[in-house]
């Protein structure tokens, strides 16, 4: 899928950032919440955060298979994958106990994959 040379790449990035927005943005609410702030309740986020990750996921996929090669030789791409993995891992396990740590534990990776993320472009090999 060679959707880099046609302007379907930058669509789908597009729609794939307002994806990151909706679930990293209603995440980042809950945290800061949890952290004291005075943040009004955030249960009824919880459709735009399941969007905002299905969103980010097939949008993400779509990205990936337009360059493989790309994607496997990048060590952003790499970093990120990881910090991608631990942010999903502790948002669905540790993320639920709503405890200070969960939260700034969440918040530090959550920024960590978004950084990581925007270190793709200028880290091709």
């Amino acid at each position: 899928m060679l959707l880099e040379n046609t302007w379907l790449f930058p669509v789908i990035e597009s729609i794939h950032v307002m994806g990151l927005a909706a679930f990293v943005g209603t995440i980042v609410l809950a945290d800061l919440r949890t952290l004291g702030f005075q943040i009004p309740d955030t249960q009824q986020l919880k459709p735009w955060m399941h969007s905002g990750l299905a969103v980010m996921l097939v949008t993400g996929v779509a990205m990936f298979l337009s360059d493989t090669a790309r994607y496997l030789h990048n060590p952003a791409f790499h970093v990120k994958v990881t910090l991608l993995v631990l942010a999903l891992v502790a948002h669905f396990t540790l993320r639920r106990s709503e405890t200070r740590f969960a939260a700034a534990l969440s918040l530090a990776l959550w920024t960590s994959v978004v950084l990581a993320a925007r270190a793709i472009a200028d880290f091709d090999v």
